[in-house]
């Protein structure tokens, strides 16, 4: 999230999952409590059946779409060879490119599987191919899907209401009400409007069987903050699916999350290679968690068949240990394999029906088309949990993307052409492949051609105050509020707006820049050319937001619809804090050049002599911890998922304390200032006027760069 995305944090990202739109509603029956043991592994389901695939050899790069004069349609089937093709193809140049070491897909047109197919290995001790029918690959946010739909049969039996507070259906030791605002609803939940702050660092995953917490006491620990109003706008939110899940088990009287998932989902639909559980040793589990209950591990009939997930290290492949994440199993603890997620599929196609198996009934159906939120057309507007998207031909799309510390997921479902589309990787450089070969293959499908890039209707000389008023930074509403993680996440999801000569709106990201022209509507702006292996910002419409009595746009939301981006200041915009660290270096630099002059002075006071002396060590501490935060910084590159799993880190703590004590001492040396200035005695000479200057100018612009830390939250060392 990230994945945070930005892909250094975030490893958190949204996708499409989908409900067809031609096809008939088919009731459901009313679903009873679940009283539900762990499942066992079932067998591998049978593989569909296929046409015989042809030999060919991988070419190195996608091979273009065909031109196509007559689109296709729902009447109209895909052909499982062109998919085959082309899909061998793109997948294989882009595995190539991004260093990815195994891929799984699944298309489906309907209830006819198009393609079940892996690519490369999902081990490499011993080397293991990748088979769509038994591999395992973790999806991540793709588990909200299961959530919603367990959370609809809720409301089909009436034990949930969408409007109803969510803080009926929790315990109250894990979610209170809170009398700042008003309560939460189901519908916040599923709209991602609840109004959280996003925190996950050092306890959204966990890399050792030890610091497994259950649910309960996860919930406890690490609840996020309220930052506004529920309802008020869309800010992508694990905590409330994790939420959404905990009270569907308890309605529904399930044992925990992934029985639920078990009794209403997995084991009606046939899904024997899909579960929410971990595979995990009980003897390391702390006696804390084991006291209060976790789920039942993997069983070893599906942990034996788990991909291993992968970092690319610049030269090799390395295997990672599981990313545990039991605790919000229903936001993004799923495993299945792409033959499991093909029947998945056909079954949303078919608006929760398959092969006389009902999961969900009408109004379930129309709810999973239906925005909850008003917005443009065009941007997301949450169809209770489900993304809406739209493609670049103008087809609706609904569904969801995933990801973990080193898995990325993506599944898409085309109504109008009864499409659907999953794809996995299970290495952490596989999130432009798995985010671009749905939109790639759907424009092969449809025969389109990459269009000229749009050229911007006017220049900037020709509405220099719009474009002025649009220009600036925005920081992203999904982050942390507070503390050094707050400080962390404000940085790397702070973006720059800015305006060229031609009237192109120059978005800056962290995972690079964009261009976008302006749309028909005032406010509106839509990327300059499509590129779905651009920034991920880069594929999204943007929407400005004004105060009624204009001026400067106050924040701008995205067609995807995953966060706000809100308008900062000066003071918190990356270039500002950037700018006064050099300046600080600069200083602490030259304070310490000084200490070559020592015994060449002309008898200063002893209180001048003590500031000196004290200047000499607080500029040592300076430059200190902004060395250790920036060694750290540095190291994210090489490891960015040290961010979740080793946070805080020593390092960044120890810079967060000298940063404190050289801030404590900057305090000292002001209000100790006035000895400064006292007259030498008949044996000292003193500093001359332009000295002391000097020193209290160095102190007050100390005392400006330690505020502006304080202001980001970077000067709380214990989180």
């Amino acid at each position: 999230m990230r994945r945070p995305s930005a892909r250094l944090i975030a490893l958190l990202t949204a996708g499409c999952l989908v409900l067809g739109l031609s096809l008939p509603a088919v009731a459901a029956t009313p679903v009873p409590p679940v009283e539900a043991p762990p499942v066992e592994a079932a067998p591998p389901p049978a593989s569909p059946a296929q046409t015989p695939r042809p030999a060919r050899k991988t070419p190195r790069r996608a091979a273009p779409a065909p031109a196509v004069t007559e689109p296709a349609s729902v009447n109209r089937p895909v052909s499982p060879e062109d998919i085959e093709s082309f899909t061998d193809a793109t997948v294989s140049a882009l595995m190539q490119r991004d260093h990815v070491l195994g891929v799984t897909v699944a298309v489906v047109q309907g209830g006819t599987p198009l393609l079940i197919k892996g690519y490369g290995y999902d081990r490499l001790t011993p080397r293991r191919p990748v088979d769509a029918r038994t591999s395992l690959f973790r999806i991540g946010s793709i588990t909200k899907t299961f959530t919603w739909i367990a959370v609809r049969q809720e409301i089909e039996a009436g034990r949930i209401q969408l409007d109803g507070p969510v803080a009926a259906y929790l315990p109250e030791d894990i979610f209170a009400k809170d009398r700042r605002f008003k309560p939460i609803r189901m519908r916040d939940l599923m709209a991602h409007t609840a109004g959280f702050e996003d925190t996950s660092l050092g306890h959204l995953f966990r890399l050792e069987d030890g610091r497994i917490e259950s649910t309960d006491t996860y919930f406890r620990r690490h609840a996020p903050q309220r930052i506004r109003e529920p309802g008020s706008f869309a800010t992508y939110s694990n905590y409330g699916a994790a939420l959404a899940a905990r009270a569907a088990a308890r309605t529904a009287e399930a044992k925990d999350v992934p029985t639920l998932m078990e009794a209403r989902i997995f084991r009606p639909l046939g899904l024997g290679s899909t579960t929410l559980r971990e595979p995990y040793d009980p003897a390391l589990i702390h006696p804390n968690a084991a006291a209060e209950g976790l789920p039942a591990p993997m069983p070893g009939g599906l942990s034996d068949r788990l991909s291993q997930g992968f970092i690319w290290d610049g030269a090799t492949f390395r295997a990672q240990p599981f990313d545990h994440a039991l605790p919000m199993a229903g936001a993004l603890g799923a495993s299945t394999t792409a033959v499991d997620m093909a029947r998945y599929m056909s079954l949303l196609l078919d608006n929760g029906s398959l092969d006389g198996v009902t999961l969900f009934g009408p109004a379930s159906a129309q709810a999973f088309r239906s925005p909850l939120l008003t917005m443009p057309k065009g941007y997301n507007g949450w169809a209770s949990g489900l993304r809406i998207g739209e493609t670049a031909q103008g087809l609706k799309t609904y569904g969801h993307t995933g990801a973990t510390l080193w898995f990325n997921a993506n599944m898409i479902l085309v109504p109008e052409r009864n499409l659907g589309i999953f794809i996995a990787a299970n290495t952490e450089t596989g999130d432009t492949l798995t985010r671009a070969y749905p939109e790639l293959l759907i424009q092969h499908v449809e025969g389109g051609v990459t269009p000229a890039p749009r050229q911007p209707p006017q220049t900037y000389a020709a509405d220099r105050a719009y474009f002025d008023s649009l220009r600036g930074a925005y920081v992203s509403t999904r982050r942390a509020y507070g503390g050094l993680e707050g400080a962390v996440t404000r940085l790397i999801n702070t973006v720059e707006v800015d305006a060229d000569a031609q009237g192109r709106l120059i978005v800056s990201a962290p995972d690079g820049s964009s261009a976008y022209v302006a749309a028909a509507a005032r406010g509106f702006f839509i990327p300059q050319a499509a590129n779905p292996l651009g920034p991920q910002i880069g594929n999204d419409g943007l929407h400005f937001l004004f105060r009624p009595q204009g001026g400067r746009a106050t924040a701008f939301e995205t067609s995807a619809n995953m966060a706000r981006y809100e308008r900062v200041g000066w003071v918190h915009r990356p270039s500002t804090l950037y700018n006064l660290t050099a300046l600080m270096l600069g200083s602490c630099v030259l304070v310490l050049m000084g200490l070559s002059r020592v015994g060449q002075r002309d008898h200063p006071t002893e209180a001048q002599v003590a500031a000196t002396w004290m200047s000499y060590a607080t500029a040592a501490v300076w430059i200190l911890a902004i060395a250790l935060f920036n060694n750290w910084r540095q190291g994210l590159s090489g490891d960015p998922s040290a961010l979740f799993t080793h946070w805080p880190s020593g390092q960044l703590q120890m810079a967060s304390w000298l940063a404190v004590l050289a801030s404590l001492a900057t305090l000292f040396q002001l209000g100790s200032l006035y000895r400064v200035y006292e007259e030498a005695n008949y044996h000292s000479d003193g500093w001359a006027l332009w000295q002391k200057a000097a020193h209290t100018a160095l102190n007050i612009g100390w005392l400006c760069y330690a505020i502006l830390l304080m202001s980001w939250g970077a000067l709380t060392p214990w989180g």
